[in-house]
């Protein structure tokens, strides 16, 4: 057969030569298993001094090095004649390995292949190694290996290391390329599972409960959003992904349990940006003889413990944005601005905040009014809306912008609040606040309404509202919820939190994106 000419520029051809050669030679580029016993670069890091080798000051060596087995893919290659030096990095850390010929040769008669298969390596393979550790003559700690072998082949190049992954859009789309290219990326997502497994235990010390509750439901409810709509063949009906889990955790507490939590995803289809990703988590809690004085302890509390867990974690990565005062209030900068986490957070009304930028009073006023007002300011809206929403759309124009520190929002209006219970002294109002920082929504909560009398009229005036032009309204009343209340709901506080916004906030990052292990993006055509 004729010798198939491969041209250098085409990187995957040769990768896939060096690929059959090692094959050809009877060594598999992809096995099952790597040898037992393998221990993590930041173990080998963290116990250096009581593995490394020791030796006097004439180079005779005192203690032998630990030998040990590391894995992991390799970032650097550097071949000096007899030897390599290998940059290996595994996820927890980077280590140097040293590859001798004449000592894998020597413990390893019986594979006189050993360390000429090393020359079909190139960067990105993952590979295993076992040796001994020692300091070279310029301090770099390394593994001596006298035996090796590949635990994966690499048949595309990676990123270059400096210059990392730029592409916006190639970021997103192969986030696996932009976490190896780009290390904040990984250690934002760790903040984020950190987050997250800060908050659970959180809630477990304050005995809440961790249920799930279905995704794919007959109804949707509990916010104001579209869903998505898929269809069950088997039953031949339509479902809806949920955009909330509130309506069934409510159950929940109708059924005997007094705090229940969930963390998972809904959907919403509506677009993408900063802060909206169709696909997010959500935090929803309820606590049965409790309100939204309550549920603004608890956030004040969930918040500021995830910010200390991340703050701490971005300490040990050598990130310095975050500033505790002298006071011990611990704060993070963005865009040179500290925002600070010390409790309590700072609460204003909703009315009066809109009222004290604009001077409408959206107790009283009327749509026409704000409709002017959206004309003269330039803001872009949408004439069909009801006034309830338009007066959502002004509160997020003119309010929103400027709560960059902690701020609890209180009191909605009922239009704006179907689930909440009113105020005694103010029944126009409802017992509901919203938590802001560094102008975006981060949760929301109520002194939950639990009048299933009440409910049900505020249930007919949102699918009246659906009628009127309004597509986040729901079109159907959850009658199975009504019937649940009817059987006894105690007074209960409700909140939902969402988790990528806060660890945005917590992270550095400038939008969900980079936040999210793999945002929603277009297919390519």
């Amino acid at each position: 057969m004729d010798q198939i000419e491969i041209d250098p520029r085409d990187q995957r051809a040769i990768r896939i030569s060096k690929l059959e050669k090692l094959r050809a030679g009877g060594f598999e580029p992809y096995p099952a298993r790597i040898p037992e016993g393998r221990v993590t670069i930041s173990f080998v890091n963290k116990e250096w001094e009581h593995l490394r080798q020791i030796s006097d000051e004439t180079g005779q060596v005192i203690r032998p090095g630990t030998v040990v087995t590391l894995a992991g893919r390799i970032t650097a290659l550097r071949s000096h004649g007899k030897s390599m030096f290998i940059g290996l990095t595994d996820g927890t850390g980077d280590f140097q390995v040293y590859f001798r010929k004449n000592t894998l040769d020597e413990s390893n008669p019986e594979d006189p292949e050993i360390y000429e298969r090393a020359k079909e390596l190139d960067l990105g393979d993952f590979i295993w190694a076992e040796g001994e550790l020692f300091t070279t003559r310029t301090g770099e700690p390394t593994l001596s290996a006298n035996r090796w072998g590949v635990a994966a082949k690499a048949l595309l190049q990676l990123p270059e290391k400096y210059h990392g992954l730029t592409d916006p859009d190639l970021r997103l789309r192969q986030r696996y390329l932009d976490l190896l290219a780009n290390p904040e990326v990984k250690r934002n997502l760790e903040k984020r599972a950190l987050v997250i497994k800060t908050i659970r235990a959180c809630l477990e010390d304050e005995g809440y409960i961790e249920l799930e509750t279905p995704v794919l439901t007959s109804l949707y409810g509990g916010a104001a959003a579209r869903p998505f709509t898929t269809h069950h063949n088997a039953l031949d009906i339509d479902l809806y992904l949920r955009i909330a889990t509130e309506l069934y955790l409510k159950r929940l507490i109708v059924g005997g349990f007094e705090r229940v939590f969930e963390m998972g995803k809904v959907f919403r289809n509506e677009g993408i940006d900063r802060d909206h990703n169709p696909e997010f988590t959500l935090l929803e809690l309820y606590e049965a003889f409790a309100d939204y004085n309550r549920m603004m302890k608890i956030a004040e509390l969930l918040v500021g413990q995830s910010a200390r867990a991340v703050a701490r974690f971005a300490e040990g990565a050598g990130e310095t944005y975050f500033r505790t005062g002298e006071d011990g209030a611990l704060s993070v900068e963005r865009e040179g601005v500290l925002i600070s986490f010390r409790p309590p957070f700072e609460r204003i009304k909703f009315v009066d905040s809109i009222a004290n930028i604009t001077g409408i009073d959206v107790l009283k006023s009327e749509k026409s009014e704000l409709v002017e007002f959206f004309k003269s300011n330039g803001i872009d809206f949408d004439p069909k809306q009801p006034y309830w929403p338009l007066v959502d759309k002004l509160f997020s124009e003119t309010v929103e912008p400027r709560l960059i520190q902690p701020t609890f929002v209180l009191d909605y209006p009922v239009g704006l609040s179907p689930l909440a219970k009113r105020k005694a002294d103010a029944p126009e109002l409802t017992e509901r606040f919203e938590l802001f920082v560094w102008g975006m929504e981060i949760a929301n909560a109520f002194s939950e309404l639990n009048d299933p009398l009440d409910q049900r009229a505020r249930m007919e005036a949102q699918v009246a509202q659906r009628a009127a032009g309004d597509e986040d309204a729901p079109n159907k009343i959850d009658e199975d919820f009504l019937t649940a209340l009817e059987h006894g709901m105690p007074p209960t506080g409700g909140m939902g939190i969402g988790i990528g916004r806060l660890v945005t906030i917590l992270s550095g990052a400038s939008s969900l994106k980079e936040i999210t292990p793999f945002p929603l993006v277009k297919p390519r055509s």
